[in-house]
């Protein structure tokens, strides 16, 4: 279930839009709407919404921006917790039940809100009204593009994932065009997959390492996998038949997903470090992702815990990255390039080897999780984060490295003996950043549910492409 976070001001518009989207006036209807509306949007800030009748009579475009606007309350109204009754929409969000009424029944037939039993909770004498929650029909799709993988997950508005994928792949090798046609095939398969199960796929992004202009969905730079300003957002489209693409840093997608349904539920402030052969982080602060002046930030493969260490593939000499990527660890261990290939998932040979009781596993994560805590100690100082949590690959191979990562922290922060901060370890592992491909596109349903018919019409057109 969504949990909306605690953390914005109350006069935050919810602006999130899936971008190429165009309106649907079709599933917008004025006529329930106010005139002027001070609305307080964010369920979670648990307070009624004010009202006010414009003197004048009210334009078409004014009910339509306040009726839009009021579908999204109600939709993050009924994600943000319990089902619950028309009735009792009504009395928390301050609508009037005939408006409640009406939303619902627009939501309802855009595949986005169900009935289903009685509100046992309503409050109010006689029979319960029916409760509503959140359908699992509208889905998204999530892709990525990983150095050693290809993967897809569809989920659902409740949190479930209905189709996954994933496909071991040396892209490190590779150049951009045969990759991109891969996870594309991998696209189609899944909306084929969607069809048959008569689910609405509403939208697609892309998980990928390095800098990425989320605005553009152009990948600027991957070290790891070689590869530069590739606009893989427009490429992806292009082979899915014009379907608007996405396209954002992994680990940003990451750290999407842990705060969507993962361990850092209800967090506001958190780091989440996602590391495969590269590492990186995403995070929250005041229940919103941090990214930087450019969008470029929390690269924290690349900070420096060793001014005379190995070289890195940024350029750079003794980058984190060089320590706690998971070929680091294996390289330390005494696993070759050439075993590490034959191996196919590195993590799941280190996970074999350390649970046998492997020394040289065991030691090489030891010091990748001290080095792990170094860095994420000053992060935490800059930050002032409740939590860090482990992903990708740090999943896991975290019972032999977590303690080292918590003894850090606990030496090493300023403010530990106030304050402290977890060390949580994510429930999805090596599948948080294409989980959070998916959530990028369901985050932005529950802001902006009128777009999904017009979305769902252009995607269904691509199955039926050969």
């Amino acid at each position: 279930m969504f949990r909306p976070s605690a953390g914005r001001t109350r006069n935050q518009i919810l602006t999130i839009v899936l971008a190429g989207f165009s309106l649907c006036d079709g599933h917008t209807k004025p006529a329930a709407g106010f005139a002027h509306v001070s609305v307080d949007i964010h369920p979670s800030w648990n307070t009624r919404m004010s009202f006010e009748r414009a003197g004048s009579a009210p334009s078409r475009s004014d009910q339509t921006t306040v009726r839009r606007a009021n579908l999204g309350v109600v939709l993050q109204q009924i994600a943000g917790g319990e089902p619950r009754s028309r009735a009792r929409v009504a009395a928390e969000t301050g609508l009037t039940r005939g408006t409640v009424s009406s939303l619902v029944g627009e939501l309802i037939e855009l595949d986005l809100l169900r009935e289903t039993g009685e509100d046992q909770r309503s409050g109010r004498a006689g029979r319960p009204g029916l409760a509503l929650e959140l359908s699992d029909r509208v889905v998204a799709v999530g892709l990525e593009v990983n150095v050693d993988y290809l993967a897809v997950c569809v989920e659902d508005l409740a949190g479930n994932v209905r189709y996954e994928k994933h496909v071991h792949a040396d892209n490190r090798r590779s150049a951009p065009r045969p990759v991109l046609n891969r996870l594309a095939r991998l696209a189609r398969d899944a909306e084929e997959a969607i069809a048959a199960e008569g689910l609405v796929s509403v939208g697609v992004a892309v998980a990928v390492p390095g800098l990425v202009s989320a605005e553009t969905g152009e990948l600027l730079r991957a070290p790891n996998l070689g590869w530069s300003e590739i606009p893989v957002a427009d490429e992806i489209s292009a082979r899915l038949d014009g379907v608007p693409v996405r396209a954002d840093n992994e680990a940003n997608l990451a750290a999407l997903a842990e705060h969507w349904q993962g361990v850092a539920r209800g967090l506001d402030n958190f780091i989440c470090v996602f590391a495969e052969v590269g590492v990186g982080a995403g995070i929250f602060i005041g229940g919103d992702l941090f990214r930087g002046s450019h969008g470029f930030g929390a690269e924290l493969g690349h900070i420096t815990i060793d001014p005379a260490g190995l070289p890195c593939e940024c350029g750079a000499v003794g980058c984190l990255e060089t320590i706690v990527g998971q070929d680091a660890i294996a390289r330390r261990a005494g696993i070759g390039e050439e075993e590490q290939r034959r191996a196919r998932n590195v993590t799941r040979e280190l996970v074999r080897r350390a649970e046998h009781g492997d020394t040289a596993v065991i030691g090489s994560l030891a010091e990748a999780g001290r080095s792990l805590g170094i860095g994420l100690a000053s992060a935490v100082n800059l930050f002032d984060v409740d939590a860090v949590v482990l992903g990708g690959c740090l999943g896991p191979l975290s019972p032999w490295l977590v303690s080292e990562v918590r003894e850090a922290l606990e030496a090493r922060v300023l403010s530990a003996g106030w304050s402290g901060c977890d060390v949580l370890v994510s429930e999805f592992g090596e599948g948080a950043a294409v989980r959070g491909a998916a959530a990028l596109t369901l985050r932005a349903v529950l802001a902006e549910p009128w777009r999904v018919a017009e979305q769902s019409r252009v995607l269904s057109g691509v199955i039926s492409q050969p």
